[in-house]
């Protein structure tokens, strides 16, 4: 089975990717988009990669792939109360 290409968006720490890794299913990340530096960097030092941070509003990319996995953003309702 040749791997999946998946577009990670708003990646945090890499639930998405963990969630393909414990199922055993083959993958690539094409592209990890992630604005939060100490996310990222989680990220990279979870995944062995070397993404940097980037701001979704000023990410223009033409990837293929075959999957887009995203994250809800919970901040704004953690930080609410």
């Amino acid at each position: 089975m040749e791997p999946i290409k998946l577009l990670e968006l708003f990646g945090g720490i890499g639930a998405c990717t963990k969630a393909f890794k414990r199922l055993g299913i083959p993958y690539n990340v094409v592209d990890y988009v992630e604005i939060d530096k100490y996310a990222v960097d989680s990220y990279n030092a979870i995944n062995g990669t070397n993404f940097t941070p980037q701001d979704i509003t000023k990410w223009d990319k033409d990837l293929k792939v075959d999957f887009i996995m995203h994250r809800l953003a919970l901040s704004r309702y953690i930080h609410s109360g």
